[in-house]
């Protein structure tokens, strides 16, 4: 029987976080923390706590280690990795299902889970060209589930440590039966802290949460625990401190047996490592190496027409010099990308581990056709940055303008989610030089040059300087020369390599000169490769002396690109802009898609290698000119994460960090992909599951912010499942949103666990460099569809103030079966005053058009909607009912309604 006891300090404290949690909470269950920065909404540091992105790093980094023989992951590797975590936290965005949390004693519906992720992997690994992308993805949300396991199980307070030995693998796991007692009393943990649910079953169980689909069935099992967990007895009179199970935190009020984190978070690190080891005992070296990134890439787009004769041979035989040298080394490419374009058509497409594949597909290419100028080169790249890994570089090799230029913010957009830079190899024009082509190269951090045809081999010696495992980026700079301009480059311990890049668009050598700290100039006779072309200079020293080198450049009143880049160990390997995402209390900070507003307030988050002792981190302009310094601090349990709060700022900027290495040498780094601020922003919807041959549509929003405008409309896809988009333009106002319907098909032969990510686009027709995208990627399910009537749970996720008298209201609309639904379609919303005074009506210039149509929702999948209404000040609290009709597979209709209460704020 639980005691009277009512504490003066619980109350208050219990009463402060209710206050903090109202303004963000909906019910919600949680597991290890997603991502690290913001822990759980109760500290900025993870003070000891391992979140599922330190478990995941840990494990995975421990297997690449061992697999590959390396001391510290490559950029690649990383890069792999990084993929995994983000595809991990995801899963926190479904707090419905329990399967996906092992939550609820679902153990065999989790196991199956686990089962068809596993089948997924090995289907991307298999598939020709391997799916690098899907099979990272749907190895992140598999490890969640499996870590999840040791979080909200009984496995550690049972004294078990290391993994479970049937955990995702083809076995059933004991868990209690439905009317067996799994908890039965509490231990009272204090004033601060939630009661810790006593555990009496010798088999295994896990805590139930309110709102998930498994109904807690008695009093007589365990519950998770912490705040406003319905499911759970409250250990304080206003609600706060829920009694339970789970080991998610070291925050006894999050989490009642936290004493028990640490000894789960190993377990889990365990089990990570030993899903990965299942899945590698069932692949391929080469399989193995494409899911956890051990290699560069190298990546060619070409045009094939008939002028590009000799240009495509100067490739060929420089390209095949790469492969041939890098064959059996470490640096040996993972991938192998060939996009070749033309007009009217592209392709064949080639991706491949294999580089005899790749030299003959090379070596087949041959000029034809053409005989109009532009062709279709942003379509070319596209292709070649779908195929692609992420971080890596693109060479793209024209001489012709873009008959697809509207395509070129969808390519920008693309590059930048994968962290590409791409390289236009522009051989004169029969046109004027392409503008997409500059703002491709200046976005992504890549170079324009502008050559003779018999100049192609030799540029493409740079594909081989900067297409390597420990690539870094020192220095990146678009600015016009009139008179000399002087950059210092601080070389440190670590880095291997130094290599200069100056080029431009105008047939005339720019004037460079690199200095070694001692004083010695670099010429021709002691640099590793130097190479003077029509409109630049590469410059490359293999061993720099450590230092502070000099480059000076002069010669040009147009804008010259400057690029230092090099190898070594120490790199700013990412930097991302994010905001709070998951269901709250359980959230972190996730990446934003696309370009942020001007003065939004984001979180800046950046990652570095290991090797820098300290780290100061600044905005500049593509220019070298300085912004602002962002104050970034470093993560509890991962030295190399940094995080921050600022506003962005009006104009574009690069991230530099600077500091000294572990050596106290000064270092310096770049993240050379440009970040721009857009007034109009592109909102991707949910991903859905896809099935071989069955139509389905996402529904993109687009808002202006900015001044009134037109815009043109493109999407395009890694698969080429689109069959159409509409509209192809959109006129806003200052202030308003539209939807953007796209409609794809896979084909009736798509394997199961291949994705496909669409990307969005949007372009000012009148300012093309007012632009800006966004991406959502969605698998082949081979699940079969379920016979039966669908149902809907309506959950309010949050709401924001927008401006005086309009609140944006996010929902979330789950299928909670027991059917497939089809046609999911809300036809009317309905405000409605409950207390106060005045009318509350829809904002239809801020909301989606109606009706608002998703064609497919699994059991269990969920699709979210912002609703946007004018709500008078005299309103204290208002009702939303939303109306609608959803089919299942047999397209017998169901009427729906739904309705929610809102207190105005």
């Amino acid at each position: 029987m639980r005691p009277q006891v009512n504490h003066l300090q619980r109350q208050l404290l219990c009463l402060l976080a209710l206050l903090a949690l109202s303004l963000l909470m909906a019910q919600s269950s949680w597991a290890f923390c997603p991502k690290n920065g913001l822990l759980c909404l109760v500290t900025a540091k993870s003070n000891g706590a391992l979140t599922h992105q330190d478990i995941t790093q840990r494990g995975i980094e421990e297997l690449d280690k061992t697999y590959f023989g390396v001391p510290k992951l490559t950029n690649s590797m990383q890069k792999a990795l990084d993929e995994i975590i983000e595809a991990n936290a995801r899963v926190d965005e479904d707090q419905t299902t329990s399967a996906k949390h092992f939550d609820g004693e679902s153990g065999a519906a989790a196991q199956a889970r686990l089962a068809e992720l596993k089948q997924n992997v090995l289907d991307a690994l298999r598939s020709d060209p391997i799916n690098a992308h899907g099979a990272r993805e749907n190895l992140g949300s598999a490890l969640h589930t499996i870590q999840d396991f040791y979080s909200h199980s009984n496995w550690v307070e049972s004294g078990n440590t290391g993994a479970h030995p049937g955990v995702g693998r083809p076995v059933s796991l004991p868990f209690s039966g439905p009317t067996e007692t799994a908890c039965e009393g509490f231990v009272d943990t204090g004033s601060f802290c939630a009661n810790s649910s006593i555990i009496v079953t010798p088999n295994l169980t896990s805590g139930y949460y309110g709102g998930e689909d498994r109904v807690k069935p008695g009093p007589f099992k365990c519950s998770h625990g912490g705040p406003l967990d319905k499911s759970s007895p409250s250990s304080d009179p206003l609600g706060y401190f829920r009694e339970g199970i789970n080991k998610d935190t070291l925050y006894c009020d999050i989490s009642p047996h936290s004493g028990f984190h640490n000894a789960a978070a190993a377990a889990a690190i365990a089990a990570t490592k030993q899903y990965v080891g299942d899945i590698k005992a069932e692949i391929t070296e080469p399989q193995l190496k494409a899911l956890l990134g051990a290699g560069p890439t190298l990546a060619f787009a070409i045009d094939t027409t008939g002028s590009m004769g000799s240009v495509i041979a100067g490739v060929r035989s420089s390209a095949i010099d790469i492969v041939n040298s890098r064959l059996g080394t470490d640096e040996e490419p993972l991938q192998y990308v060939l996009a070749p374009f033309n007009d009217p058509s592209t392709g064949p497409n080639v991706s491949t581990n294999d580089a005899v594949a790749f030299k003959n597909a090379i070596s087949g290419l041959y000029a034809d056709a053409g005989g109009d100028c532009p062709e279709l080169s942003m379509t070319g790249m596209y292709n070649g940055l779908s195929l692609s890994n992420p971080s890596g570089n693109l060479f793209m090799y024209t001489d012709a303008s873009a008959a697809d230029a509207g395509l070129a913010s969808a390519v920008i957009g693309l590059a930048k989610s994968k962290e590409i830079k791409v390289f236009p190899i522009l051989f004169g024009s029969c046109s004027p030089i392409e503008p997409g082509y500059l703002r491709v190269a200046a976005e992504t951090g890549g170079q324009p040059f502008l050559l003779y045809r018999s100049e192609a081999a030799a540029v493409t010696q740079l594909a081989d300087l900067v297409a390597r495992n420990n690539a870094l980026q020192v220095l990146s700079v678009a600015d016009t020369f009139a008179t000399a301009k002087t950059y210092e480059l601080p070389v440190d311990a670590s880095m291997t390599r130094l290599t200069v890049s100056v080029s431009g668009i105008n047939p005339a050598v720019p004037t460079v000169q690199l200095v070694r700290p001692d004083g010695t100039v670099i010429n021709s006779a002691n640099a590793s490769t130097y190479l003077t072309l029509t409109s630049g200079v590469i410059i490359s020293v293999d061993a720099p002396q450590r230092g502070r080198w000099k480059l000076t450049v002069s010669g040009s009143t147009e804008t010259l690109y400057v690029n230092v880049s090099g190898t070594g160990s120490l790199a700013l390997a990412s930097f991302n802009l994010a905001k709070i995402g998951g269901q709250a209390p359980h959230q972190g900070l996730f990446k934003l898609d696309g370009e942020p507003a001007p003065n939004q307030s984001v979180y800046g988050v950046a990652a570095l290698t290991p090797g820098a002792a300290t780290a100061q981190f600044i905005m500049r302009t593509k220019a070298y000119a300085d912004i602002a310094p962002i104050a970034m601090e470093r993560d509890g349990t991962d030295g190399g994460k940094y995080f921050g709060q600022f506003a962005v700022p009006t104009q574009p900027f690069l991230l530099y960090v600077t500091g000294n290495d572990s050596t106290g040498a000064p270092y310096q780094r770049v993240f050379s992909m440009s970040v721009t601020p857009q007034g109009v922003s592109v909102i991707a919807p949910p991903a859905q599951d896809l099935r071989p041959g069955v139509p389905a549509t996402m529904v993109f929003q687009v808002r202006n912010d900015g001044v009134d405008d037109t815009f043109g409309v493109t999407a395009t896809d890694d698969l080429h499942y689109i069959t159409g988009v509409a509209p192809s333009s959109l006129t806003l106002r200052s202030g308003e949103t539209a939807n953007v319907i796209v409609s794809l098909t896979p084909p009736a032969g798509a394997s199961a666990g291949s994705a496909d990510t669409i990307t969005a686009a949007v372009q000012s027709t009148t300012n093309p460099a007012s632009r800006n995208s966004a991406s959502v990627t969605n698998f082949v399910t081979g699940a079969v569809a379920v016979p039966g009537k669908p149902s809907f749970i309506a959950q309010v996720l949050g709401q924001e103030t927008l401006a005086p008298g309009v609140i944006g209201v996010d929902l979330r609309f789950t299928n909670a079966g027991p059917g497939t639904a089809r046609a999911m379609t809300i036809g009317s919303i309905r405000p409605r005053t409950l207390a106060g005074t005045g009318t509350v009506t829809l904002n239809a210039a801020l909301s989606p058009a109606l009706p608002f149509v998703t064609p497919n929702v699994d059991v269990g999948g969920y699709f979210n909607v912002r609703l946007t209404f004018n709500v008078p000040a005299t309103v204290q609290r208002f009702s939303i009912t939303e109306g609608g009709v959803v089919s299942d597979i047999d397209g017998a209709p169901y009427s729906l309604s739904h309705a929610q209460s809102l207190i105005a704020r």
